[in-house]
């Protein structure tokens, strides 16, 4: 019988070891709230394809994820048909290692090379595998192996994501995979592009999303929901569908979701928040920068209206357009943080094989001359949104990447630590919902009352070592205004709130001195002979960072 290796690069990741910023285990921590040191959130995140692919398959299928290159090696030499290697343009050095470990020590397996990393030509990725997946991935690999096609919506993998401030466990988030790709087609977004500008519907309609979110809360009844699809209220029917669900079931839910202006603009923040979500990625990208998806109400107004009802905001800046000054980027800076985004990420505006953009500045010679000379080097392993890989009118590379850099540095030090800004927006929408005449909101408001409780103890690291004296001096006003609404703190959350500051204390070091900070293996087997059967969810326990 056929078996099956499916598995991600191999750790250690990150600048320590060679590789490119933003590339590691985390995206919050990797590419939002790098500035904000001992107040990041962390959530290690895998390589959830993977585990969606093997969940699918008929062939017996063992899942790595972040083995290290012993741990590979011991695998291999198990012996299996096919190894999958899940890698992108910035692990590209990393697959290479991987790729020959195979060829040493199971030189009988067919290598199939997967990710957004194929977005290279066959020129470039023949030599390193038989097979390259560039489409979904179950249809690739049931065909490869000869089995069946399956229609959607597929079997659904239990995904969970543990997430830590300070350390300390907080909550879980259950992963809903609803679509890959996306119709907006902006002309730098490798997703979009990928897929071809489709739209694929892993879960067809609202309530296939909605008997998802029910089996995570069937493992834990107050898990938060990241509902995974490009821009997942642009189709209308669906999430009014999921929206109609949630009704049905008379319990508030926590979901976040991606988004664009163009489809926020169709619904009422009230339906918005009766599907339960309150977080929502917006791509703010550039007030000039004039791709459609930035259509509709204008943003200032969605911001504010959301950030008002508790719809926490994570807000996405290009830098580098064509069009921008230093003074431009100043101006756009400004306007974003008007707004108090709870999260704000900064991305060098960067082509992408396949993207349209990606085609003109080839055409163009747009490329850094040493990009030219060496693409392997100086392209593929900077292509993170992390370094200016294109010229500029008016700026240079180095330019850019430090006012990326004092982006990040500017919104961690005008508007504080994002975990502080999170509780200001629930604190929003506890005192908006809390009187509403409609049932799931009322008790949507008790769930942000909740939140901001187990909150309390958070507030001291913040007024000892947040990062300006004017983030102090706001902080400390959130604080009080808290405790008008919700009380004093209980001996026991004053308690916990002298055990956080020795938890920040101890977060700030192992990350200064890099102790800690790497996964250990996550390894699954599934329809192994003579294995156990895998339970329904992903525990990552073991594997998650100290702080």
């Amino acid at each position: 019988m056929k078996n099956v290796l499916l598995t991600s690069v191999c750790r250690p990741l990150g600048e320590a070891y060679g590789d490119a910023p933003s590339v590691g285990y985390e995206l919050l921590y990797g590419q939002v709230t790098r500035a904000q040191g001992m107040f990041s959130p962390r959530s290690l995140h895998t390589q959830f394809s993977l585990d969606y692919i093997a969940t699918n398959l008929d062939a017996p299928t063992v899942v790595l994820q972040y083995p290290s290159r012993a741990e590979l090696i011991r695998e291999l030499k198990k012996g299996y048909s096919y190894v999958g290697i899940s890698f992108i343009l910035a692990t590209f050095h990393i697959m290479e290692e991987m790729v020959a470990l195979v060829r040493e020590y199971a030189p009988q397996s067919e290598i199939v090379l997967g990710s957004h990393g194929t977005v290279l030509d066959d020129e470039v990725l023949k030599p390193y595998g038989e097979h390259i997946c560039r489409e979904e991935g179950v249809a690739f690999m049931r065909r490869l192996l000869g089995e069946p096609e399956r229609e959607m919506p597929y079997t659904h993998p239990m995904v969970i994501n543990p997430l830590r401030v300070f350390g300390q466990h907080v909550s879980r988030t259950g992963i809903v995979f609803a679509g890959l790709g996306c119709a907006n087609g902006c002309d730098f977004c490798c997703t979009s592009h990928f897929f071809k500008r489709r739209h694929i519907r892993l879960l067809p309609t609202g309530r296939d999303i909605y008997n998802v979110v029910l089996k995570y809360h069937e493992i834990d009844p107050d898990m938060n929901i990241m509902i995974m699809d490009e821009d997942f209220l642009l189709n209308r029917e669906r999430a009014m569908e999921f929206r109609d669900c949630v009704i049905e079931g008379g319990k508030a839910i926590s979901v976040f979701c991606f988004a664009s202006v163009r489809a926020l603009s169709r619904f009422t923040v009230t339906e918005i928040m009766e599907m339960g979500i309150d977080g929502i990625w917006i791509g703010y990208e550039g007030t000039r920068s004039g791709f459609a998806k930035q259509s509709g109400r204008p943003v200032d107004e969605v911001f504010n209206e959301f950030r008002e009802h508790g719809i926490t905001v994570l807000a996405s800046m290009i830098v580098g357009f064509p069009y921008q000054t230093p003074e431009i980027i100043q101006e756009e800076l400004d306007g974003l943080l008007a707004l108090k985004p709870a999260f704000s990420q900064f991305l060098i505006y960067g082509p992408v094989p396949g993207t349209p953009f990606f085609d003109r500045v080839k055409k163009e010679k747009l490329f850094h001359q040493e990009i030219e000379d060496d693409p392997k080097t100086h392209y593929w392993h900077k292509g993170t949104g992390f370094y200016s890989l294109v010229k500029h009118e008016t700026m240079s590379a180095r330019q850019i990447e430090d006012l990326q850099a004092d982006c990040f540095r500017q919104d961690f030090d005008r508007l504080g630590p994002s975990i502080y800004r999170t509780i200001e927006v629930a604190l929003n929408g506890y005192l908006k919902w809390k009187d509403s005449p409609i049932p799931i909101m009322r008790k949507k408001a008790a769930m942000f009352a909740g939140f901001i409780r187990a909150a309390y103890p958070a507030f001291l690291p913040g007024r000892l070592f947040g990062p300006t004296r004017q983030a102090r001096r706001e902080l400390g006003r959130l604080q009080q205004r808290v405790y008008e609404v919700f009380g004093k703190p209980s001996l026991k959350e004053r308690l916990l709130a002298g055990g956080a500051v020795p938890a920040s204390i101890w977060t700030a070091l192992t990350l200064k001195l890099n102790w800690f900070q790497h996964p250990k293996l996550i390894r699954r087997e599934y329809r192994v002979p003579q294995a156990a059967k895998p339970p329904l969810s992903i525990s990552y326990r073991e594997g998650l960072p100290a702080s």
